[in-house]
């Protein structure tokens, strides 16, 4: 049987089917090795990402009511945490001169250092601790204001109270300070371009519960055993975000992405199978006699199906296979080398396509080939059936 299907798809005396049969294994080759790499830069760009926020970003953050500094001290003592620190998010405008940005403040008291690491993110000046009146500022940030020498001309931060106290007392509600900018930051868009960080400690006219309290844990790989105890612990009213969560729309449009590429490629490949399923018909009607003559010798019919089967799902098998591991050959010389630049992507965090394979995608490409190969079988089945053993044997 073996040398059989070795026989009819690579040594065929018709010069013709051997050409036929090699461009239908090169095109579905092509679109599984095209699978196999957009899903990779697909991941990639999801685990870069994932990276660069877990640079700033805690292992939990916890939003919602009742955040005291009970619950924070209640947290310092649990076994599994490093550290955790309570956060005041505020709206501000930042103003140099005549030039103003609005900018979301973040009010941090001294164990956010050891939360987050943004302090190792700096692009100019100190980190940790915060001086009084101190002030980290993204890149974005401080690129708007177009900051130059505080000597100068002092750098001012408001903060803008809630709509309904700002209704009430107006501009007198507005709390102002002059700042330092000890450090500029660079993380990523979302961050340079709004974050200011200064400490809760210069500010004491914010205060009650925190709007947010980050944790860092011992152990990362803990976070879902940790996210489960806690959302039985915790008193309700409380919300929990892992670093996924705290995302949650970027990665889900990442999603979203990855399975219209997935749709498209898979219309891809839907046309390169329509290709070989001409190949197959000619492969079929070029080989018709052999089909009747196995039949007429002895051969039950069903044993000529199973053989045309085989021959389909060993074309699909060679295809998947070969694709896949010029796939994988792929994005391991992209990991390692980073020939696939990225254009403009110059003073960027990311000047190359990351990549990253994942099981789950060569686990789709192994169900669209199966369903495929199911295909194949059912149409060279039926077209059995349609031979007349009298016309194939007169060649007619």
């Amino acid at each position: 049987m073996y040398r059989l299907i070795w026989r009819y798809l690579w040594r065929s005396p018709r010069p013709i089917i051997r050409w036929l049969l090699l461009l239908s294994t090169m095109g579905l080759a092509l679109s599984a090795w095209a699978w196999v790499v957009v899903a990779s830069v697909f991941n990639g760009f999801s685990a870069f990402l994932e990276e660069v926020f877990q640079r700033v970003d805690p292992h939990i953050r916890i939003v919602g009511t009742g955040l005291n500094d009970s619950l924070v001290g209640s947290l310092r003592q649990r076994p599994e945490v490093a550290a955790v620190s309570g956060v005041y998010e505020r709206i501000g405008v930042l103003k140099y001169g005549q030039r103003q940005a609005v900018v979301r403040v973040r009010l941090v008291d001294k164990a956010y250092a050891q939360v987050s690491r943004v302090g190792a993110q700096l692009v100019y000046g100190e980190g940790f601790p915060l001086v009084s009146q101190g002030v980290l500022l993204g890149a974005g940030v401080a690129n708007r204001i177009v900051l130059l020498d505080v000597e100068e001309q002092p750098l001012w931060l408001y903060l803008i109270p809630s709509g309904k106290k700002l209704a009430i007392s107006g501009m007198e509600s507005l709390l102002r300070r002059r700042v330092l900018p000890q450090g500029i930051f660079s993380v990523q868009r979302e961050y340079d371009d709004s974050w200011v960080i200064g400490a809760q400690a210069d500010w004491p006219e914010v205060h009650g519960p925190y709007d947010v309290i980050e944790v860092r844990l011992r152990e990362s790989y803990k976070v879902e055993k940790v996210l489960l105890a806690y959302r039985k612990e915790l008193p309700g009213g409380v919300i929990l975000q892992d670093a996924r969560k705290q995302h949650e729309g970027l990665f889900r449009i990442l999603a979203q992405e990855k399975v219209l590429a997935r749709i498209g490629l898979f219309f891809l490949m839907l046309l390169t199978v329509s290709g070989a399923i001409s190949t197959l018909s000619t492969f079929f009607l070029q080989n018709k006699r052999d089909w009747v003559v196995y039949y007429t010798l002895g051969a039950p019919m069903q044993w000529v199906e199973w053989l045309l089967t085989y021959i389909g799902g060993a074309l699909l098998f060679f295809s998947g296979v070969s694709g896949s591991l010029i796939g994988i050959l792929t994005v391991w010389t992209q990991d390692h080398f980073h020939w696939a630049k990225l254009r403009g992507g110059e003073g960027f965090l990311l000047q190359h396509f990351p990549v990253r394979l994942q099981l789950s995608d060569f686990l789709w490409l192994a169900v669209i080939f199966g369903g495929i190969a199911v295909f194949f079988s059912l149409y060279l089945r039926h077209q059995l059936k349609r031979l007349s053993v009298r016309a194939a044997l007169q060649g007619d």
